[in-house]
């Protein structure tokens, strides 16, 4: 039996469709052919605990933990879908790999196949989009196994490398900062935290920015049509910028200035051509639909999905390419027919020339996937919602922008003499809209700003002007956006003041992957080291308190990068994943020794601990922070021993008890908006339970009323 072995259910149902399949219990049927589904991840990472019991309790000198076998568990909750998957496996005789098209679609179907320890024959499904078309046409062009069988290698590397560094820091950060006085887990990570540092950075940098006065010199010359020249600011009057940062000096040239006329000592018109807007790839879409409508990354990735996965009306979204190759252009033909019919779209279709050649067409730079683009399929825009419209009007927008010329602007410079200090203003004139009739001026056209006209002017001719002074201010750096931190993960080398590492990241992706950093900067969102403020992420104090703890070593965005170079060379056959994994082997257990030895240590304010009364005993309560979150514990653990859950800070409200062994506590009951008390002394044999009267203990309950409270 032939199986097809998909990433999700919806996947399978699309697949098995084109091939004729029925639908079973997690699986579809046919002649001879099967589809089954994993549901993302049916394996996951054992945790330190599954190598060896002893590591259930955090300790120093077990670090570090590093598997000689590396060892996978079957989720909880896929376990069902798992034990389909399985008896399906134990059935073929051949399997297609039909997962998602990337790495880590790869290690989803692969690391199963490995796990129930498959041995026959394997190729692979490599699909860009799931409809009926694209689905036949990679039916009739598997690849072979050993196509993509290094992508599995890569992402076992990027898989375990996470686990040896948010294991083992998270473990020794965590363990350290107690002597500090801090409570919960140091969360430590290979990619999350050198990203939480380029948000602290950004940060302070803003906060930090000390705005410095600055003076422009404006002149407004009489013309057929007036314009306004700015004064060029000679190199031994200006800072590094061309700023002239001295008053004085700006109001001397001023007097200079005035009654003065202005001599034309240049004046050059030239048509500059701006070029087609890229396609979009993941990270310029998810930049693009921060800057115009504040959508979070994971937002933007989630919506592509939907276009990919339910309305099947784009190609696949986690691509990092903005190119499409040769073949594609068969296509063509046939996405406009279909998009025309929409009348949002007619007239851009109608006016589309298919012969227009763009940069976007490029057979060199394709790499797993191409640019993000509208498919052949008429699409049901009433059935989308607001935000799945404005990613597929972007989305068709682009594309169809390709299909017209070139826009292209009169460019004209005029420089002039006033006395001795020079002048130059600079115009543009639209002259060929070309693809801005599609998406208008678009942030990413360069020459689309500066649109003022200016006369026809010949040199040597002369004009009166008024001049005045302008005060500036230097503005601080923006702070950052989702959009422009997935723009800032990609461009990591932008970061970097070491010249030769510099040099070396431009060759890199950045930090991260096109699929991933989404979800990065959800994590720091969740875990309360970033916040947002309207469109802007804001580094927390418990963020900033992390990456102030951290050696540079593991939250310099570089080194990151370094690695995710060295996991695409394993991807593309150039490197081996025990090489890999020796090194971060070796890293790991360097790390952990130096912090041991005290050649690195955690930088972290002390914090004095949070005590009060124990409203048994009298004496302290400490508050802990637990899986569940935050408790109060009394510290004398043998005679008292009370437990209390967390009120905002505060103790829970309690009352004596009659049996003298504990305290009355005010608890929560099943029904929203009702509360009970119950004794602390539950597990001593004291079974008190009373109702809540306003906030004080009430009547007893009766026998037949226990169930509706919590236990």
């Amino acid at each position: 039996m032939r199986l097809f072995l998909c990433e999700k259910p919806s996947q399978a149902k699309d697949i098995a469709s084109v091939l004729g399949c029925k639908r079973g219990d997690g699986f579809f049927t046919g002649d001879g052919i099967a589809v089954t589904f994993c549901v993302g991840h049916v394996l996951q990472q054992a945790e330190p605990e599954n190598y060896n019991p002893d590591f259930e309790t955090w300790n120093i000198v077990d670090l570090p933990i590093i598997p000689t076998v590396w060892k996978m568990l079957v989720s909880p909750k896929t376990k069902a879908q798992f034990a389909i998957v399985k008896k399906q496996l134990a059935k073929a005789t051949e399997v297609i790999i039909a997962t998602d098209a990337d790495r880590e679609g790869e290690v989803i179907a692969r690391e199963v196949l490995e796990y129930v320890n498959y041995k026959g024959p394997i190729q692979r499904l490599w699909l860009s989009a799931l409809d009926d078309a694209s689905i036949k046409k990679a039916l009739a062009s598997l690849r072979p196994n050993h196509e993509t069988a290094k992508l599995y290698d890569a992402g076992l590397g990027r898989s375990r490398g996470d686990w040896l560094i948010g294991m083992n820091m998270t473990r020794l950060c965590t363990l350290l900062s107690r002597e500090y006085g801090y409570q919960g887990a140091f969360s430590v990570g290979r990619v999350q935290t050198p990203t939480l540092r380029l948000v602290v950075d950004r940060d302070r940098q803003v906060e930090q920015f000390v705005p410095q006065s600055y003076y422009d010199i404006t002149g407004l010359f009489d013309a057929t049509i007036p314009f306004k020249a700015k004064w060029q600011v000679p190199d031994n009057l200006g800072d590094e910028q061309g700023r002239c940062l001295q008053v004085t000096t700006v109001d001397h040239v001023l007097s200079q200035c005035h009654g003065q006329p202005g001599t034309v000592t240049q004046f050059d018109t030239k048509r500059q051509k701006s070029k087609h807007p890229p396609l979009f790839f993941l990270g310029s879409l998810q930049k693009a639909m921060s800057a115009k409508f504040g959508y979070g990354a994971k937002e933007v990735l989630d919506i592509a999905q939907s276009l990919y996965e339910k309305y099947k009306v784009t190609t696949y979204p986690r691509t990092d390419c903005p190119y499409l190759p040769l073949s594609q252009k068969k296509e063509v033909g046939s996405i406009l027919d279909k998009l025309k019919v929409v009348p949002t779209f007619a007239a851009w279709c109608s006016a589309a020339d298919v012969n227009e050649t763009s940069a976007c067409w490029n057979d060199k730079k394709i790499t797993a996937h191409h640019g993000i683009i509208p498919l052949p399929v008429t699409p049901k825009l009433h059935e989308m919602n607001e935000k799945e419209l404005n990613l597929y009007h972007a989305i068709v927008q682009r594309y169809l922008a390709q299909f017209y010329p070139v826009a292209e602007d009169d460019a004209t410079t005029i420089e002039l003499m006033v006395g001795s200090q020079s002048f130059k203003a600079t115009g543009k004139v639209e002259r060929v809209k070309g693809w801005r009739l599609v998406t208008g001026k678009d942030s990413e056209d360069e020459t689309a700003d500066d649109s003022s006209n200016l006369p026809l002017l010949s040199i040597g001719q002369t004009l009166t002007a008024q001049f005045q002074r302008e005060d500036k201010r230097t503005k601080p750096p923006g702070r950052f956006t989702e959009g422009t931190l997935i723009d800032a993960m990609s461009n990591i080398a932008k970061f970097e003041s070491d010249p030769k590492l510099k040099s070396i990241l431009k060759e890199t992706s950045g930090i991260g992957t096109e699929a991933t950093r989404a979800n990065i900067i959800d994590t720091l969102k969740a875990r309360g080291f970033v916040t947002v403020t309207g469109k802007q992420l804001i580094s927390s104090e418990a963020g900033r308190s992390l990456i102030d703890a951290l050696p540079d070593v593991l939250t310099r965005p570089a080194m990151t990068a370094l690695w995710e170079q060295a996991l695409d060379e394993i991807a593309l056959g150039n490197g081996s994943l025990d090489d890999f994994m020796a090194r971060q082997s070796t890293f790991i257990t360097q790390l952990v020794s130096m912090f041991k030895q005290g050649q690195y240590t955690l930088k972290l304010p002390k914090v004095l601990a949070v005590t009060l009364p124990c409203p048994v005993c009298q004496k302290s309560m400490k508050q802990l922070s637990g899986k569940s979150g935050k408790f109060w514990v009394c510290e004398d653990k043998e005679q008292c021993g009370l437990l209390l859950n967390d009120e905002r800070g505060k103790l829970p409200k309690t009352t004596p008890c009659t049996c003298k062994k504990g305290v009355l506590v005010r608890k929560k009951a099943k029904t929203k908006g009702k509360f009970w008390w119950g004794c602390s002394a539950y597990q001593s044999g004291c079974q008190r339970r009373l109702f809540d009267n306003e906030g004080k203990p009430g009547k007893d309950m009766p026998k037949s009323s226990l169930n509706t409270v919590n236990p």
